[in-house]
């Protein structure tokens, strides 16, 4: 993970929603103090943590960590649906 680019895309996500990087902090459960360093010091934060600040923002955890928002499709996904679709075909096919 990218924590510059996650912690960008927390610090961007807290103005967008009008809140305080404190109002953040206490409604995840955060000390504002630990907070705060975590984004000064760019530090790379354990799932639960960045889970609950994903819900907090109401922004997937893909987003914070990725950047991809829910309605953008990645290569992978592309490959996975082709794939199924193949298969459920085969299916139909016997």
């Amino acid at each position: 993970m990218n924590t510059r680019k996650f912690w960008s895309r927390v610090k961007a996500r807290i103005k967008e929603k009008g809140m305080t990087q404190e109002q953040v902090a206490k409604a995840c459960g955060f000390s504002y103090g630990t907070f705060r360093n975590w984004i000064y010091k760019n530090v790379s934060l354990p799932l639960l943590y960045a889970n609950k600040i994903s819900k907090v923002l109401g922004v997937s955890l893909d987003y914070l960590i990725n950047g991809q928002k829910k309605d953008d499709k990645s290569n992978s996904n592309e490959e996975v649906i082709k794939l199924l679709k193949m298969a459920e075909e085969k299916l139909r096919k016997r």
